[in-house]
């Protein structure tokens, strides 16, 4: 690994939203609060079982959002990507299985999905403390926010309309697709 890692998300930036609708994500401010890092521990027996198959039929027949994976395949030459995603660790293999039908497996150097039940900022800036990632690319607002007040050195934010109407740190700059986020990468 002879490049800097960077952080992408995936749902709203690989990976097309459930009918198009990125409902989940908002503008920031991320309002921190308390959380009990055993609150989301991943369920057991029948509850893992429901919770599994929750999952396949909320992502059953997801596609990548256009573009994402030559994106993906353009950043590679200037960044080595971490997938960094808020589903739940209980829905890895789906996670793998998605990435290896579509083309991306082999494109992430590593996979982190969020098995310890806090929420998607708080996680997505553990991981990028843990792994010393300086830039990511993400879509909800409130994760822009706590990584950009936290001091990430970029933080690409996914346009989408519900993520707007706030103004970010300079630090967060609000791209298109991941092909956008490949040349703003790419040395002049």
């Amino acid at each position: 690994m002879d490049k800097p890692l960077i952080g992408i998300d995936m749902d709203g930036v690989v990976c097309r939203p459930p009918l198009g609708l990125n409902i989940p994500i908002a503008p920031g401010p991320y309002r921190e609060r308390l959380y009990s890092p055993t609150a989301g521990e991943t369920p057991r027996g029948l509850g893992l079982l429901a919770l599994r198959l929750f999952l396949k039929l909320k992502y059953l027949g997801r596609r990548p959002l256009p573009g994402a994976l030559a994106g993906i395949q353009a950043i590679c030459d200037y960044r080595t990507p971490v997938l960094v995603t808020s589903r739940n660790g209980a829905g890895r293999e789906l996670i793998d299985a998605w990435l290896k039908k579509h083309g991306f497996a082999q494109l992430f150097f590593e996979i982190h999905a969020n098995g310890l039940g806090i929420p998607s900022p708080e996680f997505k800036w553990l991981m990028c403390s843990r792994l010393g990632i300086e830039e990511f690319v993400d879509d909800d607002g409130r994760v822009a926010d706590l990584l950009s007040r936290r001091g990430l050195k970029t933080v690409f934010l996914r346009d989408w309309p519900r993520n707007r109407g706030y103004d970010y740190l300079p630090n967060v700059t609000r791209v298109r697709n991941l092909d956008e986020v490949a040349s703003l990468l790419s040395p002049p």
